[in-house]
């Protein structure tokens, strides 16, 4: 709710800049969101659908069981490695989030899952770095961020530790 509040926040801040400025740039701002809109909510429409295929065909037990709080490190594990093969661009990797989230998933998990998405997704690895940069340029990349994901997981898992032992003593 604060993330939408926020955005809409900005959007008076812009608007107001906008209308401000008197030379029709509301007026092609207002234009350029309807033509994104029509392309992005078709998209979205898809990426929720597909998100609830995959609701259905992974049981919400496995999820619970593999990237749940009790599963500790090994739900940072799947989660990196579920996050690098997931081979779709945000809406749908968000989507899947969604998914794990209402599953039972981590906190730490889903951080793990959102920051390996991010780095590694194999599809733009495979169709844009290997052929347009080199593989010398992947192998730097993949060393200076390879641990990433899992530290972003692990400072989760720490953190989510803390907080339940600050609760505990209270």
């Amino acid at each position: 709710m604060i993330g939408l509040l926020f955005l809409f926040a900005l959007y008076l801040v812009l608007a107001g800049v906008a209308l401000s400025r008197r030379d029709g740039t509301f007026r092609r701002a207002v234009r350029r969101s309807v033509e994104q809109f029509w392309i992005l909510a078709p998209r979205m429409v898809c990426a929720l659908i597909a998100a609830g295929f995959i609701a259905k065909l992974i049981p919400s037990e496995v999820i619970a069981r593999f990237l749940s709080e009790e599963a500790g490190l090994t739900a940072i594990l799947v989660a990196f490695g579920t996050g690098m093969i997931i081979p779709a661009g945000p809406v749908i990797a968000f989507s899947v989030a969604a998914v794990f989230l209402e599953a039972g998933a981590s906190t730490a998990a889903l951080v793990t899952f959102i920051t390996s998405w991010s780095i590694f997704a194999m599809h733009r690895i495979f169709i844009y770095e290997i052929p347009l940069l080199g593989l010398s340029f992947l192998r730097l990349r993949l060393l200076s961020a390879g641990t990433l994901p899992l530290w972003a997981g692990l400072v989760c898992l720490g953190a989510a530790w803390i907080a339940s032992r600050s609760a505990g003593a209270a």
